[in-house]
């Protein structure tokens, strides 16, 4: 009983908590909207740090249009208008990279897991790193990240400024403690850091394939991964025993945060002038992450001598990150590139201070960590490092534990390169003229691995995917391996003229979905993940079914909703005969299914739970529920080659009789129909995918919070699903397991016969504040795909201008 009151009383402080916050920002709200504490977009500021005045225009979306005399002056500004529009995401990310978000934050109220979140940072060193790789920039690079961070502190300095609801109520609740802390080079810095953890991000799902081997045993894991090397086998066995003595599962769910979670879609291609209507390149790019409020991307344009470079910045940082330059444009997808090793070390047995190395046994190196926690006592925690790296185990160990015997989990990643000069690569492609600048940029870029393609003015298109790819002595990177043998280590890295590259391709087309990159015969390891092929399959599919496009097409093209893992799915799906009458009219709505994931159709919410309650019923006994919910997100791929080739794995081993494929198939179909009649009725016909499916940009702190979630938070019914070029991805978990929570942030289409007919798109608007008018105005477009321009001369922005600020050096 007494237990039970203490849950109560939990959930009880949990509610009233939750329900003082939404009446402390509500009555913020209104203050703000009182004071009009909205950033204004007209007005004069002097300001240190400014070569030259630099007039901000913001066009009649609020894009701001940044005229400066210098390419750092524009940094300044672009510094100064992503602090008033989006200073909030700005101080939450530069929090996260550092380990500092616990500072900030009540743990308790918003989930438990900052203080693991910035455990997991802290250990990784990510910030430390980031502030060393300033000095491998060029003096150029660092004067742009010195203009920024002076352009930010220009706004967030003004002692009276109010930094909207996200801030007022983290004073509030920090006692009036917090006050923005003057913005760094570094933490421009780490946001790039914090992107490669996420998209080159192999080491998880080398944890978790330890974990899996522990449960299913080594022959197991290698069906599920489909082994691509022979160099493994031999060590996973051993790898599985030297790890008994760490905790895997704990390690595994408290390592889980927003920046160590693999992202890996997106879309690109470009066409050739032979393949467009208008006789010059065509360059189409939406890159995929997850949704939430504000978005990652913020529109801009940076216009002075020499430069006039539009589209997608991301706020914490210099420059456009994606866009075109008046002679170039350029796109991302991600290679998913393995750049992260786990290593198995071997402790001294005679010295837990020391680790077993080839040239005998050396001391690890020792750092201790103090996480300041609101509302909570300070927690230490102690690290160590070994020749690869961070012993990741010590993430989860209280500092005044014994250090353990036997083994420990050491991490090697290219993203913890103390020396990364990818800001410096990242940075230039913007500034570049050609081809041959371009590649003299992507030359820098460390991490993260992106498939980046090119176009130019002058009728070139090409793509070269740039990163430090480790060369192994063996394997391929997929599981830990021992680390007290240089057998596995890394010997250097792959050649920059021997990476992915192509140029001026005779069929005049360059398409990737982060699909395989290379033919198997491609001298080097790059990956073993890359993502299932339908999405690249689509995209190649309609390039040549037209022999020459226009802009238009291709935007119908990122709205493109058919979902080809369907046509490899269906025919297993389908094979058995319907047990009963509803089943039988789920398989008449199956088979003349066009397999387009309309949000207003019942056939694309039938297949999503059919093969999301199918790939349950073949892996959940199997794992367990903690494992599969790793796994959970279904796999065609694996599916059918489990009915194919382990029909064993179709007998649900919770019930006597032994279950056949066919058996699992139709049993898979009657849960799911039985879920969508909870949620929609009995009536089939009527059902929704769209009632499911809705795109959730979610508001980081108040989604949360009943009273202000469709204040704070932005959904709307979506169509597209997994594995469309309208990519949205349901999360495949808790309540609402279909609500879209991965996809497109922004869209840009580049005509390089007429860079002003360019356009984009972004699904909310460019502010963070949830009370600004532009913080939802993109909506609608983005729904009914009206794209933007970023385009016209000072006078014609003058005559549409929301507003105009001029910054200028002090007159005295």
């Amino acid at each position: 009983m007494t237990a039970l009151l203490v849950r109560l009383s939990a959930r009880l402080a949990k509610i009233l908590a939750g329900t003082v916050l939404a009446i402390a920002v509500f009555l913020l709200g209104a203050f703000f909207q009182v004071r009009g504490a909205l950033p204004p977009y007209s007005g004069h500021l002097e300001t240190r740090g400014l070569k030259a005045p630099v007039e901000i225009v913001r066009d009649s979306n609020a894009i701001p249009h940044i005229i400066a005399g210098s390419i750092e002056d524009a940094a300044f500004g672009l510094g100064y208008v992503h602090a008033q529009d989006r200073f909030w995401q700005m101080e939450l990310m530069r929090r996260l990279g550092q380990g500092r978000l616990s500072e900030l934050l009540p743990p308790r109220l918003l989930g438990g897991r900052l203080v693991d979140g910035d455990r997991t940072m802290r250990g990784l060193g990510l910030y430390r790193r980031a502030n060393d790789s300033l000095n491998a920039l060029s003096p150029g690079i660092r004067s742009m990240l010195d203009a920024y961070a002076a352009g930010v502190n220009a706004w967030i300095g003004d002692p009276d400024q109010q930094f909207g609801p996200e801030l007022m109520v983290i004073k509030l609740v920090t006692g009036g403690a917090y006050r923005p802390e003057p913005w760094q080079p570094a933490d421009s810095l780490v946001w790039a850091k914090l992107m490669a953890l996420g998209l080159d991000g192999n080491w998880r799902a080398e944890l978790l394939r330890l974990r899996l081997a522990r449960k299913i045993g080594p022959d197991g894991v290698k069906f599920l991964i489909e082994s691509a090397s022979d160099n493994r086998d031999a060590t996973l066995a051993m790898a599985v025993e030297a790890a008994r003595g760490i905790d895997l599962d704990q390690l595994y769910r408290l390592t889980d945060t927003i920046a160590t979670r693999k992202r890996e879609a997106s879309n690109e291609w470009v066409l050739s002038a032979a393949r467009s209507v208008s006789g010059r390149p065509l360059l189409a790019n939406d890159p995929h992450l997850g949704l939430s409020f504000p978005g990652t991307w913020y529109l801009a344009r940076l216009v002075g001598p020499g430069f006039d470079i539009r589209g997608a910045t991301s706020p914490g940082t210099p420059g456009i990150v994606l866009g075109h330059n008046g002679r170039i444009g350029w796109g991302f997808t991600t290679t998913n590139l393995d750049s992260q090793d786990l290593f198995i070390e071997r402790v001294d047995p005679t010295d837990p201070n020391r680790y077993i190395t080839p040239d005998g046994a050396r001391p690890f190196v020792v750092r201790e960590e103090t996480i300041n926690v609101l509302w909570g006592d300070p927690v230490t925690l102690r690290v160590r490092e070994t020749r690869h790296g961070p012993v990741i185990d010590d993430f989860i160990r209280r500092a005044d534990d014994p250090s353990p015997q036997g083994h420990v989990l050491a991490l090697q990643a290219t993203a913890l390169d103390g020396a990364d000069t990818s800001a410096e690569g990242f940075g230039r492609l913007g500034l570049a003229q050609n081809w041959e600048e371009f590649l003299a940029a992507a030359r820098k870029i460390v991490s993260p691995m992106q498939n980046i393609v090119y176009a130019d003015t002058a009728g070139n298109i090409g793509l070269i995917s740039p990163a430090k790819v480790p060369m192994r002595r063996k394997g391929d990177g997929s599981m830990p391996v021992p680390g007290w043998t240089s057998e596995f280590d890394w010997a250097g890295f792959v050649p920059f003229d021997d990476l992915p590259r192509l140029y001026n391709p005779a069929g005049g087309i360059i398409v990737n979905a982060n699909a395989q990159l290379v033919p198997d015969t491609y001298r080097h390891f790059i990956s073993r993940d890359w993502a299932e092929p339908y999405r690249q399959r689509r995209a190649s599919q309609l390039l040549r079914e037209v022999e020459r496009h226009p802009v238009y097409g291709m935007i119908v093209m990122q709205a493109d909703n058919r979902t080809l893992d369907a046509d490899d799915m269906l025919p297993a799906l389908l094979k058995g005969a319907p047990r009963n009458p509803r089943a039988a009219k789920a398989h008449e709505l199956l088979r003349s299914w066009n397999r387009f994931m309309l949000a207003s159709r019942p056939e694309p919410l039938i297949y999503t739970a059919w093969i999301w309650e199918l790939q349950r019923g073949l892996l959940a006994d199997e794992l367990g529920e903690e494992l599969f919910d790793s796994l959970a997100a279904p796999n065609v791929p694996l599916m059918l080659r489990i009915i194919r080739e382990q029909p064993g794995w179709c007998d649900d081993g919770g019930t006597r009789q032994i279950e056949t494929c066919e058996d699992a198939i139709a049993l898979a179909l009657d849960r799911a129909l039985d879920w969508i009649a909870r949620r929609q009725g009995p009536v089939v016909e009527s059902w929704q995918w769209g009632r499911e499916h809705q795109a959730a940009h979610r508001h980081p702190m108040f989604d949360m919070v009943p009273l202000l979630r469709d204040l704070a938070s932005v959904r709307f019914p979506s169509d597209g699903g997994a594995q469309t070029l309208n990519r949205a991805q349901p999360a495949y978990r808790g309540s609402r397991p279909f609500e879209a929570v991965h996809g497109a942030g922004y869209r840009g289409i580049y005509d390089l016969s007429d860079l002003d007919n360019s356009r984009f798109a972004m699904p909310l608007g460019q502010s963070g504040n949830m009370l600004s008018p532009w913080a939802r105005n993109f909506v609608e477009r983005w729904q009914t795909l009206r794209y933007i321009e970023i385009a016209g001369t000072r006078a014609e922005l003058g005559r549409t201008a929301v507003g105009t600020i001029t910054l200028a050096p002090p007159t005295r």
